[in-house]
């Protein structure tokens, strides 16, 4: 009994490692290699972001069947499986330079990133206690956020020594060699059966969106963390170069303190929030009206060219306040019946990174409406460019903040 909870815990340290690797393949691209991807495929900005946008789509689609097939087949199926989609996809990737490949790989490794969250937190309940399980939960969501920190600076400091094709190419053989050691480990213990009479159900969903206030949370929440995200992911490190001046290293710094705020923040944001009596709507509130701020500054600092090496403070500080998970989930909890609150978090999450995936298009297709200007061989988009791109944050800045005042504490 003793063995097969150990064999347990190292199946999760194993799906843990998947999350770290999903949230690497998340980031790194085309975030830390934006120029590159321009120079080597000799496309513009458009087709570039499309690697993260079809990564999202994908991804954000599969939330909404994920808790299905968990609940059917168990968290370490779909944990396999998904390793070994994430992994396909992650050698894929780097060995073409067909752009339809490209894309398709994109959406393997978006499938395959995410079947872990919910698999993990399932298999978690089963091996640690009532007591350990909040506190298992924010470990694992760290080790998994600092794949986004591994994303930029240390993957820009690896691309010194070898180029970014052997790296992710070498990353993609250790997610399938990960895959097989956990096949190989759950033969030895005793799985679930199949839940045969697990199904799809369509009601869940319309008595989570029938509710106004359910509404207005996703729309709220999605546009708070899509504007981060794509910053984060796409545009924030290509904009401090081109803009800010920033060297590749510096810029690939200030996205690896991103990630770390945002994945710290997480927990703050949370201790904070209770602290102040857990008034839980205020505080998105006062969110809402933080973003807005740091959107006003940025097109203000756009319009009058003034080139600041303090974006990368409201940079920070957009990630901070982006971090609101530990929030959002609980709100849901109270709002919603226990039956639906499962789905209601899924349904959250679908609109989180289909959210990132329209910004990302969009992003690509706004920075190519004024000519860029090459500069050493690299392709550096212009002020008006960037207006357009940060123009458009802060429009949904303003609906983010409209639909956080409709916001209700009356639970």
């Amino acid at each position: 009994m003793k063995k097969n909870l150990y064999l347990k815990i190292i199946l999760l340290l194993i799906g843990t490692l998947f999350y770290f690797f999903a949230n690497f393949q998340r980031t790194a691209v085309p975030g830390a290699i934006f120029d590159t991807l321009i120079n080597e495929l000799s496309v513009s900005a458009p087709f570039v972001t499309t690697f993260g946008a079809i990564f999202m789509y994908v991804y954000a689609c599969s939330q909404l069947i994920n808790g299905v097939l968990v609940d059917k087949f168990g968290g370490y199926r779909v944990m396999f499986a998904g390793g070994i989609i994430l992994g396909i996809g992650a050698i894929l990737f780097p060995m073409s330079s067909n752009l339809f490949i490209m894309y398709l790989s994109r959406g393997l490794i978006g499938l395959g990133s995410s079947t872990f969250y919910l698999s993990i937190i399932r298999e978690l309940r089963e091996v640690v206690s009532e007591k350990n399980f909040g506190m298992a939960i924010s470990v694992m969501l760290f080790i998994g956020y600092t794949g986004g920190i591994a994303a930029n600076a240390p993957f820009v400091i690896l691309m010194r020594h070898a180029s970014w094709r052997e790296i992710l190419c070498v990353i993609g053989i250790i997610i399938l060699l990960l895959a097989f050691i956990f096949f190989l480990l759950s033969l030895k213990i005793k799985l679930p059966e199949v839940k045969k009479n697990v199904k799809l159900r369509i009601l869940p969903f319309r008595l989570v969106l029938h509710k106004r206030h359910n509404r207005n949370l996703f729309s709220f929440a999605c546009c708070n963390f899509a504007i981060f995200y794509t910053i984060q992911t796409v545009i924030g490190k290509k904009f401090l170069e081109d803009f800010c001046s920033l060297e590749v290293s510096e810029s690939a710094w200030v996205l690896s303190a991103m990630a770390v705020i945002a994945a710290l923040f997480n927990i703050v944001n949370a201790l904070f929030c209770r602290i102040t009596h857990n008034h839980r709507v205020k505080f998105l509130k006062n969110a809402s009206v933080i973003t807005f701020g740091c959107l006003l500054t940025l097109c203000l600092l756009l319009i009058f060219s003034i080139r600041t090496k303090y974006i990368a403070c409201i940079f920070c500080i957009l990630a901070a306040n982006a971090s609101l998970t530990s929030i959002l989930v609980p709100v849901l909890h109270l709002t919603n019946r226990k039956m639906i609150s499962g789905t209601a978090v899924s349904i959250m999450n679908f609109c989180f990174f289909t959210m990132v995936g329209i910004l990302g298009t969009l992003t690509g297709f706004l920075l190519n409406i004024f000519t860029p200007i090459a500069k050493e061989n690299v392709t550096v988009y212009t002020n008006n460019s960037y207006l357009l791109v940060f123009g458009l944050f802060f429009i949904l800045s303003v609906f983010e903040m409209y639909k956080a005042m409709k916001l209700s504490e009356k639970y």
